[in-house]
């Protein structure tokens, strides 16, 4: 499921770039998608039994928390956007991966194995070569430091979401998510000049943002907080990581972007850094192949 997430919001790219050509700003489409999210799971919440989970300082400290790193991702990532190359951006926020291990590290004590350590070194290398390499953008650092925050804020609420217990149902953590997202926002968003109503149709601007709400918000966000528990903080942000290739393949088959051998083997090594934890978790035990023979 972890990897539908991946999937999911690496379409999720190419469907921002349409939005953008439709009329439409990064700050009107992260504040519409929270908003989508808030009304989708409150009437999903408002229909639930057990609406409100049961007071417990440290998980709801946890979910504000979750929330308030969350909504960083999308504000930092696009500053670094604005300020830098796209390509520079989007490598440094893959850095998520390994800080999301650091994280799960100084939480837990317990340090990634070999092959999580291997997959961490192929996924940044592999978004590297995608995004860097194959396009020669190195002059550009402005947008960097926002990046790295992006990154940052991505792993904690990775650890976060994979620690929130079950005091409260997914749609609920889901909705909290996106209520305390939207105030956040729209201060943001007042207090830097964006504006905040799309120049569009309103017809055509209702649909657009149902359905990048619903890609990029609704889903996602409910199969992250349903099952990065079930996962890790870990292996969740290396599973999450399929975001890269489909992102990588879509822009070129959608937007005709350039996918050129770097680019190609950046998406392998990804693809290969995502598997190899799977392969370990499946290869049977040593031995078993010589019992099941001489059986």
């Amino acid at each position: 499921m972890i990897l539908i997430v991946g999937a999911l919001w690496g379409f999720h790219g190419p469907a921002i770039k349409f939005a953008f050509t439709a009329g439409f700003t990064f700050p009107q489409v992260v504040l519409g998608e929270y908003v989508v999210g808030g009304l989708f799971f409150g009437v999903v919440v408002a229909f639930q039994r057990r609406a409100f989970p049961p007071w417990n300082p440290r998980s709801w400290a946890k979910l504000v928390l979750a929330s308030v790193v969350g909504c960083g991702v999308p504000l930092f990532l696009f500053w670094s956007y604005h300020l830098g190359p796209v390509s520079i951006g989007a490598t440094v926020f893959f850095l998520y991966v390994p800080l999301t291990q650091l994280l799960n590290l100084i939480l837990t004590g317990r340090p990634p194995n070999r092959r999580e350590v291997i997959s961490m070194v192929l996924i940044v290398a592999g978004a590297a070569a995608a995004n860097i390499l194959g396009q020669g953008g190195l002059s550009q650092l402005k947008g960097v430091p926002y990046a790295l925050m992006a990154a940052f804020c991505f792993a904690c609420f990775f650890a976060t979401t994979a620690r929130l217990g079950r005091d409260a149902t997914p749609a609920f953590q889901s909705m909290f998510f996106s209520v305390v997202a939207c105030p956040i926002l729209y201060v943001t968003s007042l207090a830097a000049g964006w504006p905040l109503v799309p120049s569009i149709a309103p017809l055509k601007g209702l649909l657009w943002i149902l359905g990048l709400g619903l890609g990029g918000q609704v889903i996602p966000v409910f199969l992250l907080v349903r099952y990065a528990p079930r996962t890790g903080s870990g292996l969740g942000s290396i599973l999450a990581s399929l975001e890269l290739p489909v992102a990588v393949t879509t822009s070129a088959l959608l937007l005709g972007d350039p996918l050129g051998p770097t680019q190609i083997a950046g998406v392998v090594l990804v693809l290969v850094g995502i598997a190899l934890p799977h392969v370990a978790r499946s290869a049977p035990p040593p031995g078993m192949g010589t019992e099941s023979a001489s059986a």
